[in-house]
């Protein structure tokens, strides 16, 4: 899928699932406009607004800088942000603007028809016409062979006309119809699959994609260990645990975020899917 490639954002994989990250990453404000902080970040409210589709039919969105800020506020305040994030990218996902952009993203994404297969007698007349360039060839490089290397491929030529000729038998004409058919047939079934794919994975209503990253998020953010040790390899940090470090990074973001900005995030989903399963 093509990502949208936005100032200063690096897109890895993260907790968008609720848009939680997103309210770190892009939508960093306690006001509705975000501009002071937007501004600081060098990211326009488009960028911003750009960011949640991206963020939204990827999964993916992650800032470095941004996370370092969000971390050096006081435990108080990033739940505070993160709510007023999350507020304002609900507001903006419930706009008429979202609504086409996501729209417009969706058709560009749906997977293209399967080309016409030529008929029967086309795949034949295509097919005659291959092996009369092929045999024009070999003439060609004939006159360079030895008597005896000539006899062979004329040979061969002699077998290419014979096959040629039994292209045109109604049992071959035939053949050539249903294996033509069942090629067509195969094609179709294989875009109605991705059709399938498509329509799950960007559904016609953006709020059932909401609804999907939202429950993603609040299955990786319930069994966070806030108090998960790290140790220094080389120039990483690692969990002292193992089994911590096979966790999605949606687990980890939610680690590095800390109990209280992902305790505000996961009421706010909660309470934002609660109102998008009356819908």
């Amino acid at each position: 899928m093509k990502k949208t490639k936005i100032n200063h954002i690096k897109t890895v994989a993260l907790v968008i699932g609720a848009a939680f990250l997103l309210a770190m990453a892009v939508g960093l404000s306690a006001d509705q406009s975000g501009s002071d902080v937007l501004a600081k970040l060098n990211l326009s409210p488009a960028a911003a607004r750009e960011g949640v589709l991206d963020s939204l039919t990827s999964g993916f969105i992650y800032n470095e800088a941004a996370m370092k800020a969000f971390k050096a506020l006081p435990a108080a305040s990033r739940a505070a942000l993160v709510g007023a994030g999350l507020g304002w990218i609900k507001n903006f996902a419930a706009s008429a603007e979202f609504a086409d952009a996501y729209r417009k993203f969706r058709e560009k994404e749906k997977p293209l028809p399967p080309a016409p297969h030529p008929s029967a007698d086309d795949e034949i007349k295509k097919m005659k016409a291959d092996m009369e360039k092929s045999i024009a060839e070999m003439r060609k490089n004939m006159a360079a062979m030895d008597t005896e290397t000539k006899k062979t491929m004329e040979g061969v030529i002699t077998e290419m006309r014979a096959q040629m000729e039994r292209m045109t038998e109604p049992g071959q004409r035939d053949l050539m119809r249903q294996m033509t058919e069942m090629s067509a047939a195969e094609d179709k079934k294989r875009h109605e699959n991705k059709l399938k794919e498509w329509e799950q994975q960007y559904p016609a209503d953006s709020r059932a994609l909401i609804k999907k990253r939202i429950n993603v998020f609040l299955a990786a953010s319930a069994d966070v260990d806030y108090s998960a040790k790290l140790v220094s390899r080389g120039d990483k940090m690692i969990f002292a645990n193992g089994a911590y470090e096979q966790k999605p990074s949606e687990w980890k973001l939610c680690y590095r975020a800390g109990r209280e900005a992902t305790d505000a995030a996961r009421a706010f989903a909660k309470t934002w899917l609660a109102e998008l399963d009356k819908i």
